[in-house]
């Protein structure tokens, strides 16, 4: 089925306008406001309900509009699998037509065809788990754990265990089978390229960059610095960087970017009995961590070291990505279990071996042997280099990511951008103000789909609140994340409002959307601070709506049975969200315009079920929950511990 196109996304929505209080802010028709758009991460969830936004935010008017009294989106920004919609919405218009010319009725079919073109990149794949075997066998008659294990192996190692091989074969189905697109895959994220539909609108897509990297077949790690000439200024945090594409330019913000220092490596070394990573935070933070540390590399090894300016690295992508490129590197959420971000790598498995250490339900005995096997589990990727391109590497440059080249001293490396800034909101505001400057009061509208409850600490993070208590914007924090426990990595602190925030206060103010399961609050008006790191300048004005996601669909939507099984609950969502007028009204009221008739709510013929079995009620809201501060075993933006980066802790038994 092929279908033409029209798109929205869930994103944060910045825009210009009068003060508002805290119920639905009413401007005037003469306030032009200006919108910027941002949205969180959240897998597949986050892709369908982005283009359910978008169709309901293009019939107010408000994006992609050619009317100039109204007040229009400016910037929209992404992350993770809100990227996904970005490029597609972009960047092809047949895609672009789908949503935004349709109703709820067509694009919960438009959803559903997508779906099922995604799910043929995962069948047929052919049931061998190379020297894994013994482990699939076991996972083929055991329990529902060992069962992923069975078919996630196979799939992992039929793409050659990279996730820009697992999203390229997803853009290369959906785009031939259903919305018959043949440049989807190679079309440059450029001016020239964005869709006239988004003239005067700037499109971002918000990314992670590592601070360190191993290259493997050189043997050396390269460790980038603040200042390159001073090998203490090197970070132990990834750094926030968007690229964004306007109607005459296409730039990354920030625009400078670090150069690093190169050290050999022992070739003979395992992971754990190393000092690459000695010196850098792990978890559970200390009151001395910092964003800067001193490389201790490897004593054993020659300690000679190349500098590499910022002119001397590698431009990403050889400054000229593809909509898909850019889009994998968004997204690569499972990145932590790449052995060749070493620092990253590290701090992902100091939180499992947190987890192990204070649970409750272990034995000492079995503590000790659970942290051998994180232990050899390290180890063993490190040595193989087997989990390379579970994040994305910037010496990709052709379009197919098979003709990747091994990576150099200096390529950098990327990872999920809600691994910097969940919703990305802050590099949003920063890019408006690039380009408009501060003095214009602007409201922000966020969506935040990460997880379908607790979702609140992404929007706490932005306000001076107990989490970053006692630190400055963009200083080092290891924060919450959402669901339990938490972030799989420390951060800048992405503080950008001086406004105080408790998360009793924020959950009071989300209320149920009637026919969906979406809660909205309307925030008080806050004052934005200077945060270097994120680019954003003080003394804006910003009022601020929070569109919460909470269907209980999964985020980790791989293998071609949770393909399946996911897409009834996908296919109601979008419906739903695409017929809410609860929800036109609520934003039209916010952004300060007349409202507009929905389509009537389409009936499924069926409750869906998540891949789990449960049944998904989308037209219920579920209660507002307060962000849980209990650590577990696993970090927070992140798969359960059942998908690709959790189940390998079992491995190393049987390598």
């Amino acid at each position: 089925m092929i279908f033409a196109k029209r798109a929205t996304s869930a994103f944060f929505i910045i825009a210009g306008a009068a003060t508002c209080g805290s119920a639905l802010a009413q401007t005037s028709q003469s306030d032009k406001n200006d919108i910027v758009w941002s949205a969180s991460g959240g897998g597949w969830r986050a892709m369908v309900a982005q283009s359910a936004y978008a169709q309901v935010f293009s019939k107010l008017g408000i994006l992609g509009g050619d009317d100039d009294t109204m007040p229009q989106i400016k910037v929209m920004d992404g992350t993770s699998g809100s990227s996904w919609f970005t490029a597609q919405f972009a960047f092809s218009q047949n895609y672009f037509n789908a949503v935004v010319n349709g109703n709820a009725t067509s694009l919960g079919q438009f959803t559903k065809a997508w779906m099922d073109a995604y799910a043929t990149t995962q069948s047929n794949i052919p049931p061998t788990c190379g020297i894994l075997q013994e482990l699939c066998d076991m996972g083929n008659s055991s329990g529902a754990a060992l069962s992923m294990i069975a078919e996630l192996l196979p799939l992992a190692l039929y793409y050659n265990n990279s996730w820009p091989e697992i999203v390229h074969a997803m853009y290369n189905a959906t785009s031939n089978m259903v919305y018959d697109d043949p440049n989807m895959l190679s079309v440059k994220a450029s001016s020239s390229e964005k869709l006239a539909d988004l003239s005067g609108v700037d499109v971002c897509f918000h990314t992670s960059l590592l601070p360190n990297a191993r290259a493997f077949d050189a043997d050396t790690i390269t460790y980038l610095a603040k200042d390159y000439t001073n090998v203490s200024s090197s970070y132990t945090v990834p750094l926030p960087y968007d690229y964004c594409i306007g109607d005459t330019d296409e730039e990354w913000l920030p625009s400078s970017w670090p150069g690093g220092n190169v050290y050999n490596l022992n070739k003979n070394a395992s992971f754990t009995n190393s000092n690459v990573v000695k010196g850098f935070p792990m978890f559970p933070p200390k009151e001395t961590d910092g964003l800067y540390v001193t490389p201790e590399h490897d004593k054993d090894s020659d300690e000679a070291i190349v500098s590499l300016s910022p002119a001397e690295m590698s431009p990403p992508f050889a400054n000229d990505p593809t909509a898909v490129q850019i889009s994998v590197a968004s997204s690569s959420t499972v990145g932590y279990i790449s052995e060749e971000v070493a620092s990253y790598f590290a701090q992902y498995f100091s939180i499992q071996e947190y987890g192990i250490q204070h649970s409750s339900s272990l034995t000492e005995v079995q503590k000790v042997e659970m942290k051998t096997v994180v232990n050899k589990l390290q180890d063993v990727l490190w040595s193989t280099g087997l989990l390379a391109n579970a994040a994305t590497m910037s010496g990709w440059t052709e379009p197919n990511p098979d003709t990747m080249p091994p990576a150099t001293e200096s390529n950098y490396w990327f990872t999920d951008g809600g691994y910097t800034d969940g919703p990305c909101a802050a590099q949003s505001i920063a890019r408006y103000q690039q380009k408009y400057g501060t003095s214009t009061p602007i409201k922000l509208i966020i969506s935040n789909q990460n997880y379908y409850t607790n979702n609140n600490n992404n929007i706490l993070d932005y306000f001076n609140y107990s989490g970053n208590e006692g630190k400055e914007p963009g200083e080092f924090i290891w924060p919450e994340g959402v669901e339990a426990g938490p972030q799989t990595n420390p951060q800048m602190s992405k503080q950008i409002f001086g406004e105080a925030m408790t998360a009793e206060e924020l959950n009071t103010l989300f209320a149920p959307m009637s026919g969906t399961n979406l809660t909205m609050a309307v925030l008080p008006v806050a004052t934005t601070v200077d945060n270097e790191p994120f680019g954003v300048k003080a003394g804006q004005q910003v009022s601020i709506a929070v569109i919460n996601l909470n269907s209980n669909i999964p985020t980790f939507v791989v293998s071609e049975s949770v393909i399946q099984a996911a897409t009834p609950g996908l296919v109601s969502l979008a419906e739903s969200i695409a017929s809410s007028q609860d929800l036109s009204d609520q934003i039209a009221a916010f952004v300060g315009i007349a409202s507009t008739t929905s389509a009537p709510k389409p009936t499924p013929d069926s409750p869906p079920t998540t891949a789990t079995g449960q049944t998904v009620d989308s037209t219920t809201s579920p209660p507002s929950s307060s962000p849980s501060n209990s650590a577990n075993v696993v970090g927070s933006h992140m798969p359960s511990m059942l998908s690709w980066g959790g189940l390998l802790l079992v491995l190393p038994l049987f390598v």
